[in-house]
């Protein structure tokens, strides 16, 4: 009996303080009191005041941050647009140097230089279009390809009808949004943000270019304008020439934003879902003619036009007064007026970006700037023509 009962005395099984005793540390008061619901719950999570405290840091974090993630994201899409601007204008720089002359506008330009821009595959569908007319000598579609338009029997029209409606990035501004698609004789066809100005008909009093009534409207050219002036639709024709940039590639304008095909977008409001400049990369007339809009004209509405032009031949004295009321201004007196805008007001007939305060554009020697909104008008007049002789100014 004293064997069996030396096994189960009590200094068999020491008491936790004779064994932290024995370990030379000092018992957790879990140990001490293991049952003691008052002791455990002082070792448990965050109370009610501490959660919210710790939720009201971080959403002050969140707040403080968020603007400048957002900020950085638009800069990031921003050069991203700035780079595709630079694209095309090496595109059509390397066109140039190929053929001998920039693209066609008229019948579209950007399809032009799929294969410069790494899209080959594409650009073997456009190049392989043919008119239903292409091997008749007496038709004037004769030895006709594609002209940018989506209303003729092209011989390859199926595969057509998919390669206009890619939708490419390089042709596609990253900040914007929408549709992404526009229409032509029923064909779904990729957007183009980008595009190429046509002959601009806004000329304010003053300006050397001011268009005075009885002068040829083609006096004055842009990068892509043939040397010949023609504006039909005949895929042969070519576009001007390098050597026909008189006033130096780094000072001539070859392409500029104008986003959100095909809504009409208004100061940074969609207000209708067609109406916009309808660009398409695949599409004809990729050119936007210029306009300008009263601050107030939140419509695009074209009614109102004050043309302001002058048959004496002086320029300072228009043909009828200034109009400051007109909705919007097309050959018109603007700059004493002081109310209109040229740049960002809507992307019917006008640069437009959804950059604040900038639009992206490139020059004939393949850079691109960022212009602000606020560029002087002459300025911005003298960079799109390519023979004005004018000195351009700071931009």
């Amino acid at each position: 009996m004293r064997a069996c009962n030396k096994g189960i005395g009590p200094s068999t099984f020491p008491l936790p303080v004779e064994l932290a005793m024995r370990n030379r540390y000092t018992p957790s008061p879990l140990c001490l009191h293991p049952c003691n619901p008052r002791q455990r719950s002082r070792s448990g999570g965050f109370t009610l005041v501490e959660l919210l405290v710790v939720i009201a840091i971080i959403g002050v974090l969140v707040g403080l941050l968020l603007p400048a993630v957002q900020a950085a994201r638009e800069a990031a899409r921003r050069m991203s647009c700035k780079n595709n601007v630079k694209q095309i204008t090496l595109g059509m720089s390397m066109h140039e140097h190929t053929f001998g002359h920039y693209p066609y506008s008229r019948t579209g330009s950007l399809w032009r230089i799929l294969a410069f821009v790494e899209q080959e595959a594409l650009a073997n569908v456009f190049n392989e279009a043919k008119h239903p007319n292409y091997n008749d000598p007496s038709a004037a579609e004769y030895r006709w390809g594609y002209n940018a338009s989506m209303g003729t029997a092209w011989s390859n029209m199926a595969e057509l009808q998919v390669a206009a409606g890619t939708s490419l990035s390089t042709f596609q501004c990253p900040s914007a949004t929408g549709t992404r698609t526009v229409e032509d004789s029923g064909v779904a066809m990729g957007v183009a943000d980008y595009t190429t100005p046509r002959i601009p008909s806004l000329r304010p009093v003053g300006h050397p270019l001011y268009y005075q009534g009885g002068e040829p409207q083609m006096q004055f050219s842009t990068a892509m304008t043939p040397a010949s002036g023609s504006r039909n639709r005949n895929p042969l024709n070519k576009g001007g020439k390098a050597r026909d940039i008189t006033d130096g590639l780094s000072n001539t304008m070859m392409y500029y934003e104008c986003v959100g095909s095909p809504e009409l977008i208004v100061r940074g409001r969609q207000v209708a879902p067609t109406g916009g400049a309808n660009l398409a990369w695949a599409g004809r007339g990729d050119g936007v003619k210029m306009r300008a809009y009263a601050a107030d004209n939140l419509t695009a509405d074209t009614t109102g036009s004050n043309r302001g032009k002058s048959t004496s031949g002086d320029p300072h004295v228009p043909d009828a007064p200034t109009d400051c009321s007109a909705s919007s201004a097309w050959e018109a007196t603007i700059d004493t007026c002081g109310t209109y805008r040229v740049m960002n007001h809507t992307n019917k007939s006008q640069p437009y970006s959804f950059h604040s305060g900038t639009v992206n554009v490139g020059l004939c020697d393949g850079s691109a700037r960022t212009l602000s909104e606020t560029v002087d008008i002459g300025v911005f007049l003298n960079l799109m023509l390519r023979n004005d002789g004018q000195v351009l100014g700071e931009y």
